[in-house]
């Protein structure tokens, strides 16, 4: 036995490189003979064992960069050193040993001790390949912003909604953890998103490698996201007429055309962006965050300060307001707002259906399903909604109905009509589909709740809601009234 085998202290066998390399051999023994003799479903079943073997072993190595940072901090205290920058060099240390550039790091290693430090459910999880190391660092990279103290109550919190993430991808994620964030910093986001009023740009620039101009710009939330959605709503109208350029040419050509067109005040542009928010919010000052079409959740105040007409000081946030009592900051001003109202379920907080005989979609019905779906519903998929279709299909009896239509984007749109691939709507719960994309591996993708982090229990029958067992609890006191007959 080799010395570095030897303990006289109880520990386990220390593992060699030799046995790294004999486990990675054998390994890849396997996967060749399934390459070269599995089926399809055999070789799905390898690459999605993979995938879970790698978060593990990106577990790993979160745990032991962990360590190091760690055991770097132990060494600088003991010689006294570096004591202003406790942790410098860890972060560079680990970016060589990952054979990756050490820029973003620190970042990487202040999420690592939240994970260990933090949120063990969150650790346990991705310990079992649970989740990819970029949907990790998507859920920690939000709880940064957030105390210690509301990054473990978030994590009990998903200890017992374990299934929250099923099969979302990073963007949704990091909007589902975001919209939880919001209701403890929302004050300081808001307080940060407006100094980009002042600090707004369009810069150009001259690329003599490419031989081209480069235009980089930043604007304020609302106009930005008005210009965008008019871009992306113009180019893909030209694009479906026939249009030959790519979408991405069309929105350069559109937006160069009304730069060269004259002054601003001659171009009249319809800009129109989608908030979502519970009327508590809208009315009764709660913190529940609005979700703003295309970019994800927001400080509900600042939608409050649009539709009032009114932003507050950049330098003042709405809790620092009251504080110091200034005068009411909403304006009664002339705003054409429209307020689209949405219904959720009794007892629930998933949007109610709507239902049309036509086999093209309608554009209230589509517009509903962009609200409901959000993101593309194939599991894993972050795209934006661009196409809204039947999940099963029109030709084989499926209704145009939101119970049966889904948002998708272009590609994954495409890639559903393959031959072997299908999927259907569950019957109850939340708008649920299930989907099997040419294997033996079926995925479920549910659409988000319109309010809250995760789905509540659907009273489906009278009897099951909260009133009803109330009422019958009422009714069962000693000394009630009981009617009589005449």
């Amino acid at each position: 036995m080799s010395e570095a085998k030897t303990h006289g202290d109880g520990l386990h066998p220390a593992v060699t490189q030799e046995d790294f390399e004999t486990h990675l051999l054998q390994l890849q023994d396997d996967l060749a003979w399934i390459e070269d003799h599995g089926s399809t479903t055999e070789r799905l079943q390898a690459i999605a064992g993979l995938e879970s073997l790698a978060s593990s072993a990106n577990y790993k190595q979160a745990s032991l960069s962990y360590q190091v940072e760690k055991d770097v901090v132990r060494d600088h205290e003991e010689r006294g050193v570096n004591l202003d920058d406790q942790t410098r060099g860890a972060a560079s240390s680990v970016a060589m040993a990952r054979r990756q550039s050490p820029k973003g790091f620190r970042n990487y290693l202040t999420n690592c001790r939240v994970l260990m430090e933090d949120t063990p459910n969150l650790a346990t999880a991705f310990a079992h390949g649970e989740f990819t190391e970029r949907q990790i660092m998507a859920i920690l990279n939000e709880l940064q912003t957030v105390k210690a103290q509301r990054r473990t109550e978030f994590d009990d919190f998903y200890g017992e909604n374990s299934d929250m993430f099923e099969n979302m991808g990073p963007k949704r994620i990091k909007d589902t953890v975001r919209k939880f964030t919001l209701s403890y910093n929302s004050d300081q986001v808001s307080k940060e998103q407006k100094t980009v009023e002042e600090s707004r740009y369009a810069r150009m620039d001259i690329d003599t490698t490419k031989g081209c101009i480069k235009l980089t710009a930043m604007y304020p939330l609302l106009p930005g996201m008005g210009l965008k959605n008019y871009l992306d709503k113009e180019s893909r109208r030209l694009k479906k007429k026939g249009d030959e350029r790519t979408l991405d040419q069309i929105r350069a050509d559109i937006l160069h055309s009304y730069m060269m067109a004259g002054e601003p005040s001659k171009m009249p542009i319809n800009l129109q962006v989608g908030v979502i928010m519970t009327d508590r919010a809208l009315f009764q000052g709660e913190r529940e965050p609005a979700y703003l079409e295309g970019y994800g959740y927001m400080p509900a105040q600042d939608v409050r300060a649009w539709i009032g007409g009114h932003q507050i000081d950049n330098e003042l946030t709405f809790e620092e307001m009251e504080a110091k009592l200034t005068p009411d900051h909403i304006e009664q001003i002339e705003v054409l707002t429209e307020l689209a109202r949405f219904y959720t379920a009794p007892g629930d907080q998933d949007l109610i259906a709507m239902d049309s005989r036509a086999r093209i979609f309608p554009e209230n019905l589509k517009k509903f399903i962009r609200v409901r779906d959000r993101h593309c519903r194939t599991p894993f998929c972050d795209g934006i909604v661009e196409e809204t279709d039947h999940v099963k299909q029109h030709a084989r009896g499926g209704k145009t109905s939101a119970y049966n239509g889904c948002g998708r984007c272009e590609i994954c749109n495409k890639a559903k009509e393959a031959a072997g691939w299908f999927e259907l709507t569950l019957m109850k719960g939340p708008h649920t589909m299930l989907i099997n994309p040419v294997s033996s591996t079926s995925y479920r993708s549910t659409a988000p709740p319109a309010t809250g982090l995760v789905h509540k229990p659907f009273p489906h029958l009278m009897s099951d809601s909260r009133w009803f067992e109330e009422l019958k609890g009422k009714l069962r006191r000693p000394g009630f009234a009981k009617p009589t007959a005449a």
